[in-house]
């Protein structure tokens, strides 16, 4: 994403991957009872605030590993 001055991108937690320099990040505490009971995402959102590019992953470190661990194999000697 390319983020003008000010402009926001709201993710959840842990799905930043990379921002430059020039951005911020500021965590918020997600709106209403029903979000943090149901929502499954966590009490809080990550905010990046530009100016500046941000990327952001899909999935969130554990759930790639998840998909990816039937793959790896670990030789045991």
């Amino acid at each position: 994403y390319d983020l003008q001055a000010g402009e926001e991108l709201i993710c959840d937690t842990g799905l930043v991957a990379l921002m430059d320099e020039s951005c911020q990040m500021d965590v918020r505490v997600v709106k209403g009872l029903k979000n943090k009971l149901l929502g499954g995402e966590g009490l809080v959102d990550t905010v990046v605030i530009g100016p500046g590019k941000a990327y952001i992953q899909t999935m969130s470190l554990p759930r790639l590993g998840g998909v990816l661990s039937p793959f790896i194999k670990v030789d045991k000697k």
